[in-house]
Protein backbone atom coordinates (compact mmCIF):
# COMPACT_ATOMS: atom_id res chain seq x y z
CA UNK A 1 0.00 0.00 0.00
CA UNK A 2 2.83 2.38 0.88
CA UNK A 3 4.50 1.68 -2.48
CA UNK A 4 1.28 2.41 -4.33
CA UNK A 5 0.84 5.71 -2.50
CA UNK A 6 4.41 6.72 -3.28
CA UNK A 7 3.93 6.01 -7.00
CA UNK A 8 0.60 7.87 -7.00
CA UNK A 9 2.15 10.87 -5.25
CA UNK A 10 5.00 11.03 -7.79
CA UNK A 11 2.55 10.88 -10.69
CA UNK A 12 0.46 13.67 -9.19
CA UNK A 13 3.58 15.73 -8.55
CA UNK A 14 4.76 15.40 -12.16
CA UNK A 15 1.27 16.15 -13.51
CA UNK A 16 1.01 19.29 -11.40
CA UNK A 17 4.52 20.66 -11.77
CA UNK A 18 5.96 19.21 -14.98
CA UNK A 19 9.37 17.71 -15.55
CA UNK A 20 12.85 18.34 -16.89
CA UNK A 21 13.64 17.52 -20.51
CA UNK A 22 16.41 17.83 -23.09
CA UNK A 23 16.03 19.35 -26.52
CA UNK A 24 16.49 16.54 -29.07
CA UNK A 25 15.71 17.43 -32.70
CA UNK A 26 16.95 15.74 -35.87
CA UNK A 27 17.86 19.20 -37.23
CA UNK A 28 20.00 20.01 -34.17
CA UNK A 29 17.76 22.82 -32.95
CA UNK A 30 14.13 23.66 -32.25
CA UNK A 31 12.15 26.87 -32.64
CA UNK A 32 10.37 28.27 -29.61
CA UNK A 33 7.04 29.91 -30.42
CA UNK A 34 4.98 32.41 -28.47
CA UNK A 35 1.90 30.16 -28.57
CA UNK A 36 1.09 26.62 -29.74
CA UNK A 37 0.94 26.23 -33.51
CA UNK A 38 3.39 26.02 -36.43
CA UNK A 39 2.25 29.37 -37.84
CA UNK A 40 2.81 31.35 -34.63
CA UNK A 41 5.75 33.68 -34.04
CA UNK A 42 9.22 32.26 -33.37
CA UNK A 43 10.63 33.94 -30.28
CA UNK A 44 13.81 31.90 -29.76
CA UNK A 45 15.86 28.92 -30.93
CA UNK A 46 17.23 26.20 -28.66
CA UNK A 47 20.00 23.78 -29.63
CA UNK A 48 20.13 20.07 -28.89
CA UNK A 49 21.18 19.21 -25.36
CA UNK A 50 19.70 22.30 -23.72
CA UNK A 51 17.75 21.59 -20.55
CA UNK A 52 14.17 22.84 -20.37
CA UNK A 53 11.33 22.42 -17.90
CA UNK A 54 8.20 21.05 -19.55
CA UNK A 55 4.64 21.59 -18.43
CA UNK A 56 1.57 19.59 -19.42
CA UNK A 57 1.12 19.24 -23.19
CA UNK A 58 -1.50 21.27 -25.03
CA UNK A 59 -2.37 19.03 -27.94
CA UNK A 60 0.79 18.55 -30.05
CA UNK A 61 2.57 21.39 -28.26
CA UNK A 62 4.24 21.63 -24.91
CA UNK A 63 4.78 24.81 -22.89
CA UNK A 64 8.36 25.06 -21.61
CA UNK A 65 10.49 27.21 -19.35
CA UNK A 66 14.12 27.66 -20.39
CA UNK A 67 17.16 29.74 -19.37
CA UNK A 68 16.03 28.38 -16.04
CA UNK A 69 16.18 30.78 -13.10
CA UNK A 70 13.65 32.75 -11.09
CA UNK A 71 12.88 34.73 -14.26
CA UNK A 72 12.35 31.89 -16.69
CA UNK A 73 11.90 32.48 -20.37
CA UNK A 74 8.81 30.66 -21.63
CA UNK A 75 7.34 29.49 -24.91
CA UNK A 76 6.06 26.48 -26.83
CA UNK A 77 7.79 23.69 -28.74
CA UNK A 78 6.40 20.66 -30.55
CA UNK A 79 6.21 17.78 -28.09
CA UNK A 80 8.30 15.51 -30.36
CA UNK A 81 11.34 17.81 -29.98
CA UNK A 82 12.09 17.03 -26.35
CA UNK A 83 13.28 13.91 -24.50
CA UNK A 84 12.31 13.66 -20.85
CA UNK A 85 14.94 12.95 -18.23
CA UNK A 86 12.64 10.29 -16.79
CA UNK A 87 12.79 8.36 -20.10
CA UNK A 88 16.42 7.42 -19.49
CA UNK A 89 17.26 4.29 -17.48
CA UNK A 90 16.11 4.68 -13.91
CA UNK A 91 17.83 3.65 -10.71
CA UNK A 92 15.19 2.84 -8.10
CA UNK A 93 15.85 3.54 -4.45
CA UNK A 94 16.61 0.59 -2.19
CA UNK A 95 16.08 2.39 1.11
CA UNK A 96 13.77 5.24 2.12
CA UNK A 97 13.10 6.66 5.59
CA UNK A 98 11.90 10.03 6.85
CA UNK A 99 15.48 11.31 6.80
CA UNK A 100 17.42 9.19 4.28
CA UNK A 101 17.09 7.82 0.76
CA UNK A 102 19.64 5.55 -0.90
CA UNK A 103 20.00 4.52 -4.55
CA UNK A 104 22.35 1.77 -5.67
CA UNK A 105 23.09 0.04 -8.96
CA UNK A 106 26.37 -1.66 -9.86
CA UNK A 107 29.16 0.82 -8.99
CA UNK A 108 26.77 3.76 -8.60
CA UNK A 109 25.51 4.76 -5.17
CA UNK A 110 23.70 7.89 -4.02
CA UNK A 111 22.99 8.74 -0.39
CA UNK A 112 20.77 11.74 0.41
CA UNK A 113 19.77 12.85 3.89
CA UNK A 114 17.80 15.73 5.32
CA UNK A 115 18.45 17.34 8.68
CA UNK A 116 16.97 20.02 10.88
CA UNK A 117 17.77 23.61 9.92
CA UNK A 118 19.28 25.51 12.85
CA UNK A 119 18.83 29.29 12.48
CA UNK A 120 21.49 30.19 15.06
CA UNK A 121 24.14 28.43 12.97
CA UNK A 122 23.32 30.50 9.89
CA UNK A 123 23.20 34.15 8.89
CA UNK A 124 19.61 35.19 8.15
CA UNK A 125 18.99 38.30 6.08
CA UNK A 126 15.50 39.84 6.12
CA UNK A 127 13.79 42.23 3.76
CA UNK A 128 12.15 44.92 5.86
CA UNK A 129 8.67 45.76 4.72
CA UNK A 130 7.31 49.30 4.65
CA UNK A 131 4.72 49.45 7.42
CA UNK A 132 3.10 52.51 5.85
CA UNK A 133 2.29 50.37 2.81
CA UNK A 134 1.26 47.34 4.87
CA UNK A 135 4.30 45.44 3.60
CA UNK A 136 5.44 42.42 5.57
CA UNK A 137 9.05 41.64 6.40
CA UNK A 138 10.33 38.32 5.06
CA UNK A 139 13.43 36.17 5.02
CA UNK A 140 15.33 37.08 1.85
CA UNK A 141 18.70 35.31 2.04
CA UNK A 142 20.54 32.74 4.12
CA UNK A 143 24.33 33.02 4.35
CA UNK A 144 24.20 35.63 1.59
CA UNK A 145 22.43 33.37 -0.93
CA UNK A 146 18.93 33.24 -2.35
CA UNK A 147 16.56 30.77 -0.73
CA UNK A 148 14.89 27.86 -2.44
CA UNK A 149 12.07 26.02 -0.67
CA UNK A 150 10.26 28.58 1.46
CA UNK A 151 8.03 31.55 0.81
CA UNK A 152 9.86 33.99 3.04
CA UNK A 153 9.75 31.82 6.15
CA UNK A 154 12.59 30.28 8.14
CA UNK A 155 13.21 26.75 6.80
CA UNK A 156 12.60 23.74 8.99
CA UNK A 157 14.71 21.24 7.04
CA UNK A 158 17.77 21.28 4.80
CA UNK A 159 19.89 18.74 2.97
CA UNK A 160 22.50 16.94 5.02
CA UNK A 161 24.61 14.42 3.12
CA UNK A 162 24.28 14.38 -0.66
CA UNK A 163 27.02 12.12 -1.94
CA UNK A 164 27.26 10.26 -5.24
CA UNK A 165 29.78 7.41 -5.34
CA UNK A 166 31.04 6.17 -8.70
CA UNK A 167 33.29 3.21 -8.08
CA UNK A 168 36.05 4.57 -5.84
CA UNK A 169 35.26 8.22 -6.56
CA UNK A 170 32.96 10.34 -4.40
CA UNK A 171 31.19 13.47 -5.65
CA UNK A 172 29.54 15.81 -3.13
CA UNK A 173 26.79 17.71 -4.87
CA UNK A 174 25.84 21.34 -4.20
CA UNK A 175 22.88 21.77 -1.84
CA UNK A 176 23.90 24.82 0.19
CA UNK A 177 20.84 27.04 -0.47
CA UNK A 178 18.23 24.30 -1.04
CA UNK A 179 15.68 23.80 1.73
CA UNK A 180 12.64 21.66 2.62
CA UNK A 181 13.80 18.60 0.64
CA UNK A 182 11.23 15.92 -0.21
CA UNK A 183 13.27 12.75 -0.40
CA UNK A 184 10.48 10.67 -1.92
CA UNK A 185 10.35 13.05 -4.92
CA UNK A 186 14.02 12.34 -5.73
CA UNK A 187 14.86 10.39 -8.89
CA UNK A 188 18.05 9.13 -10.55
CA UNK A 189 18.30 8.50 -14.29
CA UNK A 190 21.23 7.48 -16.49
CA UNK A 191 21.90 8.29 -20.13
CA UNK A 192 24.37 5.46 -20.72
CA UNK A 193 25.19 6.46 -24.29
CA UNK A 194 26.44 9.86 -23.13
CA UNK A 195 27.76 8.71 -19.73
CA UNK A 196 25.51 11.18 -17.95
CA UNK A 197 23.69 10.84 -14.64
CA UNK A 198 20.70 13.05 -13.84
CA UNK A 199 19.47 13.49 -10.27
CA UNK A 200 16.27 15.45 -9.88
CA UNK A 201 13.99 16.46 -7.02
CA UNK A 202 10.77 18.36 -6.38
CA UNK A 203 10.96 20.18 -3.06
CA UNK A 204 8.65 22.47 -1.12
CA UNK A 205 7.39 23.69 2.24
CA UNK A 206 3.93 23.90 0.67
CA UNK A 207 4.28 27.38 -0.84
CA UNK A 208 7.89 27.68 -1.97
CA UNK A 209 7.98 24.83 -4.45
CA UNK A 210 10.99 24.34 -6.72
CA UNK A 211 12.53 21.73 -9.00
CA UNK A 212 16.24 20.96 -9.02
CA UNK A 213 18.41 18.93 -11.39
CA UNK A 214 22.03 17.86 -10.89
CA UNK A 215 23.95 16.76 -13.97
CA UNK A 216 27.03 14.52 -13.70
CA UNK A 217 28.85 13.90 -16.97
CA UNK A 218 31.78 11.52 -17.50
CA UNK A 219 32.14 11.09 -13.75
CA UNK A 220 32.35 14.85 -13.07
CA UNK A 221 29.76 17.25 -11.69
CA UNK A 222 28.72 19.50 -14.56
CA UNK A 223 25.78 21.67 -13.52
CA UNK A 224 22.95 22.27 -11.07
CA UNK A 225 19.72 23.77 -12.36
CA UNK A 226 17.08 25.12 -9.99
CA UNK A 227 13.76 26.51 -11.14
CA UNK A 228 10.25 27.36 -10.01
CA UNK A 229 8.03 24.75 -11.70
CA UNK A 230 5.04 26.87 -12.63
Amino acid sequence: MKGFLTILTCILCQTTFGQFGIIADKDGFVNVRNSPGISNNIIDTLTNGQIVFCLEAEGEWRPIDYDLSRQNKSGYIHKSRVKFIEDFDKITYNNLTDSTITFKKDSIRLIVTKIKFTPKNNKLQYHKGDASKNEMSFLEKINGKEIWGTDGNVPKKQYGQFTLTLGKDKIRLQTDNLFEPNLDYTTVNIDTSNRTIYISAMNSDGAGGYAVLWIIENGKFKQRITTIPF
